[in-house]
């Protein structure tokens, strides 16, 4: 792992222009986050195919990412980042990030390597440890508290282990948004969609027994969408049990 710095912006001095491919970057992001100007933003300067593959994991926190190439203090002044996210990227920036700095003062710089799980984790603890995000997570009547680890359904404490707790985690930052098996392996065991074909099966229905039989009670929240994956919705306290 690389390591972190700390560094931030606020002023808007330099007239270093946004290039009009990065530009459309920072707009098609805040078109599909309808609810950006509240979710986390992320800027996310990285390098080779691994950056597709880290921006999709950032993503399914449920954040709001930009991609930028060298030019990221141009798109950072534009964009307003959260948090600027470096991967991959040649080491000699020292100039960039002095920029960066003067820009955006505030904004904590996360240097990241390795695998996509572990690059994830570090951001969001970054994340949260800035306050960037409430550690409270609620579909419906199942309510997680991230700091305090502790899941209720209805009032009612679930226990969960600690893969189990990480399934519900990323499927709960996603609601109503239908989670690949592939996705879901990438995101919770950082492996890819080439490794154990029932691990995700296995899990779901883990958590099924645990949220959807026992504290709910026979009501459903996680559903399977044939050959797409699952998705996690509040209850319909009128639906069957399934």
């Amino acid at each position: 792992m690389g390591t972190e710095q700390i560094t931030a912006a606020r002023s808007e001095s330099a007239s270093v222009g946004v290039t009009r491919s990065e530009s459309a970057s920072v707009g098609a992001a805040r078109r599909e986050s309808p609810a950006a100007t509240e979710a986390v933003r992320v800027l996310l300067v990285a390098g080779g195919g691994d950056g597709r593959v880290l921006g999709a994991g950032l993503r399914g926190e449920g954040w709001c990412v930009v991609s930028a190439g060298l030019e990221f203090v141009a798109v950072a002044r534009e964009f307003r980042p959260d948090v600027v996210v470096l991967h991959g990227i040649p080491a000699d920036l020292r100039g960039r990030l002095a920029r960066l700095e003067e820009v955006l003062p505030e904004v904590p710089v996360l240097f990241v390597s390795g695998d996509v799980a572990r690059a994830v984790a570090r951001v969001r603890a970054l994340v949260e440890s800035a306050g960037g995000r409430a550690p409270r997570l609620v579909v419906g009547d199942l309510v997680m508290d991230e700091e305090a680890r502790e899941v209720t359904r209805g009032g009612v404490p679930v226990r969960l282990t600690a893969t189990e707790f990480e399934l519900l985690r990323y499927l709960m930052r996603n609601p109503r948004r239908v989670l690949s098996k592939a996705q879901i392996l990438e995101r919770v065991w950082g492996v890819g969609a080439g490794a154990r074909g029932n691990l995700v099966e296995l899990y779901i229905s883990y958590l099924r027994r645990k949220i959807d039989v026992g504290a709910g009670r026979g009501v459903p929240v996680i559903h399977t969408r044939r050959g797409a994956g699952y998705v996690l919705k509040a209850a319909d306290p009128g639906a069957d049990a399934r």
